[in-house]
């Protein structure tokens, strides 16, 4: 993997800011990210051959391993994927790896047509970074983990109703996987994918394959902008989280993070959403309802709450909240998550008066 551009991108982001470095939660993983990148494989990003890059989505596997899991259970999990992987009857009522795939096709289906989604056959994932967990459903190609993004996307397009021409931002983009549904479903998006250095270059190593080298614009281009000015119509930008406060000065259609603000101190989701909420026409988020752990080795000091990020969303307005889940089950890690999104308050005032006769 040429990892040439990583040396330009962890030099600006060492002279960002403080406020943009990594926090608590990922300082353990940043050196060991660094350390490995140069011999990941790009074609193996799914495999579940790099357990490292499992925190942040690099796992389209039945039986993937966390690197935070005590020994005897990775043994257990590496056991069971090689001697009773093979859609033998390993969970209760006889269900097999088949069957929660059917079912979590289904479950897909139906959520779309109540959200009114484009229908989940429409998206066909690529066997690009070789997911383990892949497989046929009609005329489409899928993995769980894959259905589950879409999932989120339903859950969205319930409100915004893509036209297809939109601009959105997502910090923390990880894997690319909510980038690639997306643009899969609408190819005509414009997106720009804030992240740290490494897991920059990593989402920007995937999707280039995925989408072809003409769909993006590489961090080693976006690294000295000054401004937005340069952003290029129904392509994938690559930009570095110390670039964020740019967006006070974008206005786009919507804000997108799932997951990675319950890693982030209080203070420091403030800042970031500081730097939006007067610019997005909509906020969607999926975090820990209660926050992430405050013990341990990858803990935060300070949970961030539900009712931190409603407070923090002064000038947004709640439009739906509800449980979050994947494709096969209930999202319920640290307590549980929740998915929710929010309309700026002066776009709702502006609907109502058009509504008055």
């Amino acid at each position: 993997m040429n990892v040439d551009i990583l040396k330009p991108l962890i030099k600006a982001y060492d002279a960002a800011p403080q406020q943009y470095h990594a926090t608590a939660y990922w300082q353990s993983y940043e050196k060991r990210l660094m350390d490995q990148v140069a011999s990941i494989d790009v074609n193996q990003l799914r495999s579940g051959r790099y357990p490292i890059l499992t925190p942040f989505g690099f796992h389209d596997t039945c039986y993937h391993i966390h690197p935070t899991w005590p020994w005897y259970k990775q043994v257990f999990v590496k056991f069971i994927r090689k001697y009773l992987g093979r859609d033998e009857w390993v969970l209760p009522y006889q269900l097999t790896i088949h069957d929660l795939r059917e079912l979590a096709y289904h479950h897909c289906e139906l959520v779309g047509r109540q959200r009114n989604a484009k229908p989940v056959q429409e998206f066909d994932t690529t066997d690009v970074g070789s997911p383990t967990d892949y497989f046929r459903i009609g005329h489409s190609r899928y993995t769980v983990r894959m259905l589950s993004y879409y999932l989120r996307y339903c859950f969205v397009e319930s409100h915004v109703r893509f036209r297809g021409d939109e601009v959105i931002v997502e910090l923390g983009s990880g894997s690319g996987f909510q980038v690639e549904v997306l643009k899969k479903l609408y190819p005509g998006l414009t997106i720009l994918c804030f992240d740290l250095p490494v897991q920059l270059f990593l989402c920007e190593s995937y999707l280039e394959q995925v989408l072809g080298r003409e769909g993006i614009v590489s961090a080693a281009e976006t690294l000295h902008w000054k401004d937005l000015s340069g952003i290029q119509p129904g392509k994938v930008h690559f930009l570095g989280n110390w670039m964020h406060p740019m967006l006070r000065e974008l206005p786009h259609d919507l804000f997108w993070n799932a997951a990675s603000f319950g890693e982030m101190e209080p203070e420091i989701v403030r800042n970031y959403l500081g730097d939006v909420q007067d610019q997005a026409s909509w906020i969607y988020l999926l975090q820990a309802r209660m926050g992430k752990e405050v013990r341990g080795k990858h803990a935060v000091h300070q949970p961030t709450t539900f009712a931190d990020y409603d407070r923090m969303l002064s000038r947004q307005t709640l439009q739906e909240e509800q449980d979050a889940w994947q494709a096969h089950r209930r999202l319920s890690e640290s307590g549980g998550y929740f998915e929710a999104i929010w309309r700026r308050s002066d776009l709702l005032a502006d609907q109502e008066f058009a509504a008055k006769p």
